[in-house]
C-alpha cells in the first residue's frame, strides 16, 4: 500500500480493530466525523471473525439450517462492514471498492479495500483465524496465544472473493511487523486501538459475563489486539516515527456495564451504521455469502455493546497551567512523548517542543510547581507477553521556570498495585494531582480495585502509596482544595457521585456515594464566588449536562439544585471553569462528534445553556484557562496533532474561530 504525501495540518488517521465490528460498536459515532476530516483514513482489522461459520443469530431456525462456512461468514461480515463505510463517508451503502492484495510482511498478504470514489478510505483484512482449523500446525494457536509465546504462529484463512493468493502463517514478530510497515506507510497523525487494559470485573447474576474473557470486562481478542497495536507503536515512535501521533484506546464489553454517555440522535447514529454492517435492511443476497452480519443485524444498542462511546484513558482538564508570569502552558503525547506548548508574550502559543523521555500514555497534569516552574505527571507503559511485568508507572518531573532550559528528569512514583499483585499494574488509573500550600502536592489515582489511591509531597519527600477507599467507580477524576486540609474528590459511581473528603497531611478520608444521578462519565468541579462549588456530569440516556451546586463554602451539596444544562453528549472529561472577568463558568466538551461544544454559564441564571459547536475533531478532551490578562482560553489538541486555541467572548463564542498551532 503506498502512502500519499502528507499535508501540514491534515489529519491522517488508522484504527486497529480485532473484528470487523469493533469500530462501529466501540469507536462510532466519532468515526464518522473523524472519517469526513481525514486527509486518509486505514483501517486494520487483524481477525477474519468466523465465529461458527453460519451467518445467522445463534439458536434460531435459519441458523440450524445453515451448513457451517467459515469463509463465506468472514466475506460476508467484510461486506457488511465495506457497505457501513460506504454509507458512512459517501451516503451509499452499495458504493464500490477496489479489492487487491498486499504485502504487509516477508512472504504474507492482506487484503486491502479502496473505497473507488474516496480512496482516501482503505479497510486492511489481515484475516486470521480465531480458532485454528483443524489441521494447523502443533504450535499454531490463536492471537491470543501468540502474543503470549504459548504458539508460536496464527494462521490466517482466506474468506471467499479475498484477492490474497493463499493462506500464510504470522509469528509474533511478523504480525508486530506487519502493523509497523502499515503505521510507516500511513504515517497516522491518530491512532485508535482496542483496550489494552481492560478492568477486572466480577461476573454474577447481576452482571452476566456474556462475551467477557475471565474476570476481565472484554473480550480476549480485543485485549490482546490492543497490547499488539501498542506494541508496534511503541516500535515506530522508538525508530522516530509519529511525532504528531495522538493514541486513543476505547473501552470494549465494559460500556454495556455504565450508563450510556451518547445523546439520543448519537446512538441512532451508531445503531444505524451497524445494522447496515449486520444486513439488518432485508436486501436480497448479491452473492453467495450475503450482504453483512445478520447475527448482529436486528440487535438494538440501547443497553449493550455499543450503548456508549468510552476512552480508557480518559484523563481530565488538568494538562494546561499558568506560570508564575501569567502566560500559559500546554502539555499533550504525541509519539509517546510529552510536548509542551508555551503562551508568548503576544498571547499566542509557539510552536510544540518534546520534552526528554518516552513510552507515555495519552495524558499528562499540569501545576504550578513552589519553585516558579511546572510540575507534570504522567503515565509511562511497557508492555509485554508475561503478564506480571508489564509497567504502568506514574512519572513525575519539574520543569524550570528558567526559558529555555530543556533538563528533563523523570522521576518514577511507582503503582499503587505494588509488588503483592503485579498483574493489577495494568488497571492503573490517569493520575490527577492538586497543588498545596506550602508546596505540598496531592496524586490521586483510581487503583485496581477501582477504589482510590495517594501520595503526598509536603514540599520535600513523597509518603508511600495510601488506599482511601470507595469502590467500583471509573476512572476520570476531579477534585478541589477546600482550605489547607482537605481535598475533595469526585469520580462517578454506579448509583450516584463518589466523594472523598481527603484530609492532609494525615491521608485519611470520608468516602461516601452522593445521592445524585449515576453519571455516565467523568464528572468535573469548579469553585464558585465565596467558595461555592458547581459539580457536573453527562447524564446517562440523555448525555446533557447535569449541574449540581452547594450553597455557601461549606462541605454539603444541595441535590435540590439540579439543573439540566442540554449539550451533545460524547467521550472524556468535562472542562469547567469559573472566569472572573465574565462572571459566568465556561463549559468545553469533546461532543458525540468528537468535535467541541462550548457554553457560557451563569450560576445563578436560567437553563438549559445555548451550546455552540466546531465540527473539527479533537482527542482528549479540552483545557478550559485563563490567561495573565484575565481572558479565558479553551484548549484542545486535534486529530492533526496540533494545539487548537479559541477564545469565547461572554455573550457569543468564538468556536467556530479556533487556530491551531503545530
Amino acid at each position: 500500500m503506498t502512502s500519499d504525501s502528507q499535508l501540514s495540518g491534515s489529519p491522517r488517521s488508522m484504527a486497529i480493530v480485532a473484528h470487523q465490528d469493533d469500530d462501529l460498536y466501540f469507536m462510532n459515532p466519532l468515526l464518522v466525523n473523524q472519517l469526513r476530516h481525514s486527509q486518509l483514513h486505514v483501517t486494520v482489522c487483524l481477525t477474519a471473525g468466523e465465529a461458527d461459520g453460519r451467518n445467522a443469530p445463534a439458536g434460531s431456525e435459519a441458523h440450524a439450517a445453515l451448513p457451517v462456512n467459515f469463509e463465506g461468514f468472514a466475506a460476508a461480515r467484510f461486506n457488511g462492514l465495506r457497505r457501513a463505510y460506504g454509507e458512512m463517508v459517501l451516503g451509499d451503502r452499495d458504493a464500490k471498492w477496489r479489492r487487491d492484495a498486499v504485502t504487509v510482511a516477508p512472504g504474507i498478504e492482506a487484503d486491502l479495500s479502496t473505497l473507488v470514489d474516496a480512496p482516501q478510505i482503505r479497510l486492511v483484512s489481515l484475516n486470521l483465524w480465531c480458532t485454528p482449523p483443524p489441521g494447523s500446525p502443533s504450535e499454531a494457536g490463536p492471537l491470543q496465544r501468540l502474543w503470549t509465546g504459548e504458539a508460536t504462529v496464527t494462521p490466517t484463512m482466506v474468506p471467499l472473493g479475498s484477492p490474497v493468493s493463499g493462506s500464510f502463517f504470522y509469528s509474533r514478530e511478523s504480525l508486530i511487523g506487519a502493523l509497523l510497515h502499515l503505521l510507516r506507510e500511513v504515517e497516522p497523525t491518530l491512532l485508535w486501538t482496542m483496550d489494552p487494559d481492560p478492568d477486572r470485573q466480577l461476573h454474577d447474576r447481576a452482571n452476566p459475563q456474556y462475551a467477557d474473557t475471565g474476570d476481565y470486562s472484554d473480550h480476549i481478542a480485543h485485549t490482546v489486539t490492543g497490547l499488539f497495536a501498542h506494541e508496534a507503536a511503541q516500535r515506530w515512535f522508538a525508530e522516530g516515527g509519529g511525532k504528531a501521533t495522538s493514541v486513543e484506546a476505547f473501552r470494549g464489553y465494559y460500556v454495556r456495564r455504565w450508563p450510556s454517555n451518547l445523546s439520543p440522535e448519537a446512538r441512532a447514529v451508531k445503531q444505524r451504521y451497524k445494522d447496515i454492517y449486520g444486513w439488518a435492511d432485508g436486501l436480497p443476497a448479491d452473492g453467495p455469502v450475503g450482504r453483512g452480519d445478520r447475527k448482529v443485524g436486528g440487535d438494538a444498542i440501547g443497553g449493550g455493546n455499543a450503548s456508549g462511546t468510552t476512552l480508557r484513558y480518559p484523563g481530565s482538564q488538568a494538562w494546561s497551567a499558568p506560570g508564575p508570569n501569567g502566560r500559559l502552558s500546554a502539555f499533550a503525547v504525541r509519539g509517546g512523548q510529552v510536548v509542551h506548548w508555551q503562551q508568548t508574550d503576544t498571547g499566542a502559543f509557539s510552536p510544540g517542543r518534546e520534552l526528554a523521555g518516552a513510552g507515555f500514555l495519552p495524558h499528562v497534569v499540569a501545576l504550578a510547581a513552589a519553585d516558579g516552574g511546572l510540575r507534570l505527571f504522567t503515565v509511562r507503559q511497557k508492555i509485554t507477553a508475561e503478564p506480571d511485568r508489564h509497567v504502568r508507572d506514574i512519572c513525575t518531573t519539574v520543569l524550570p521556570a528558567a526559558p529555555g532550559d530543556t533538563d528533563v528528569r523523570w522521576e518514577s512514583l511507582g503503582n499503587p498495585a505494588g509488588l503483592d499483585d503485579p498483574s493489577k499494574r495494568r488497571h492503573l488509573g490517569m493520575p490527577h494531582a492538586v497543588p498545596l500550600p506550602g508546596g505540598g502536592v496531592l496524586l490521586l489515582v483510581r487503583n485496581a480495585d477501582k477504589g482510590l489511591s495517594c501520595r503526598l509531597h509536603d514540599g520535600t519527600s513523597w509518603t508511600r502509596w495510601q488506599d482511601l477507599g470507595g469502590r467500583d467507580v471509573q476512572d476520570g477524576l476531579t477534585a478541589v482544595a477546600l482550605d489547607g486540609h482537605i481535598v475533595e474528590v469526585f469520580a462517578a459511581a454506579r448509583t450516584g457521585t463518589a466523594r472523598w473528603l481527603v484530609s492532609v497531611p494525615e491521608l485519611t478520608a470520608e468516602y461516601a456515594v452522593l445521592g445524585t444521578e449515576a453519571p455516565a462519565g467523568p464528572p468535573a468541579v469548579t469553585r464558585l464566588p465565596d467558595g461555592e462549588r458547581l459539580l457536573l456530569f453527562r447524564r446517562r440516556d440523555s448525555a446533557s449536562l447535569l449541574s449540581y451546586r452547594t450553597r455557601g463554602a461549606g462541605r454539603e451539596w444541595d441535590l435540590s439544585t439540579a439543573a439540566d444544562l442540554g449539550g451533545h453528549g460524547g467521550p472524556g472529561p468535562l472542562s469547567v471553569r469559573y472566569v472572573s472577568r465574565a462572571g459566568a463558568v465556561l463549559l468545553a466538551v469533546r461532543d458525540d462528534a468528537s468535535g467541541s461544544s462550548v457554553a457560557w454559564l451563569d450560576p445563578d441564571g436560567p437553563t438549559p445553556c445555548r451550546w455552540f459547536r466546531e465540527a473539527t475533531p479533537i482527542t482528549g478532551g479540552h483545557a478550559v484557562q485563563v490567561d495573565g490578562s484575565g481572558r479565558p482560553v479553551v484548549l484542545a489538541v486535534s486529530t492533526a496533532g496540533g494545539l487548537r486555541v479559541s477564545r469565547p467572548q461572554r455573550f457569543g463564542s468564538s468556536v467556530t474561530s479556533m487556530k491551531e498551532v503545530p
